[in-house]
């Protein structure tokens, strides 16, 4: 491969890179925002988005995948195999605060939901948190399935960012509420009689 190649391979990256990440924040901002809206906070033309995207469809399918493989990221970052449970949780709570408004965005999009390979990517995000859940030491409610528990956590992380979105409580605040909340009726009697 020639250097102008690889230059060529480079540029096209970045702005496939920067258009996505021009997604994320004017997308989260408004679901309804135009491809025109997306070029212009990314710093292209509608031509040249419309080169990478050509359809609302295409752009929508490779957000996805982009904020899921950034959710994965954040996942590993918050190292779910070391640490008590409630740790952990914490952890992944916190490394997903930035995500919420995309993540709020693409559980809303019908485009996700009518596409079942990136409806199970987005299910395959919840993987690691029922890793933690299965942990014996989680001591769960036995009144409560695994199940419900992930999406209890999942819903609670997005009332977070509902939270967060409408300026009622600090970033801080919200963790802890959120924690509160799955220590107090999550964890069982033993948890919340700490």
């Amino acid at each position: 491969m020639s250097t102008g190649q690889q230059t060529e391979t480079g540029t096209r990256a970045r702005t496939r890179a920067a258009i996505l990440e021009a997604a994320v924040v004017v997308l989260a901002q408004d679901a309804q925002a135009s491809l025109a809206d997306v070029a212009a906070a990314a710093g292209v033309g509608r031509t040249t988005l419309h080169r990478y995207f050509p359809e609302r469809a295409d752009l929508v399918h490779a957000l996805a995948r982009h904020v899921v493989h950034q959710s994965r990221r954040a996942i590993e970052r918050a190292d779910p195999h070391t640490g008590p449970v409630e740790a952990v949780l914490r952890r992944i709570v916190d490394e997903h605060f930035e995500l919420g408004s995309i993540l709020m965005y693409l559980y809303a999009e019908p485009l996700i939901h009518s596409d079942p390979d990136l409806a199970a990517e987005l299910a395959a995000m919840e993987e690691a948190i029922d890793e933690v859940l299965a942990r014996p030491e989680a001591n769960l409610n036995p009144d409560l399935s695994r199940a419900w528990v992930r999406r209890a956590f999942w819903g609670l992380l997005y009332a977070g960012w509902e939270t967060a979105k409408a300026g009622e409580m600090t970033r801080h605040q919200i963790v802890e509420a959120i924690m509160t909340t799955l220590s107090r009726g999550v964890y069982g009697a033993t948890s919340a009689a700490r």
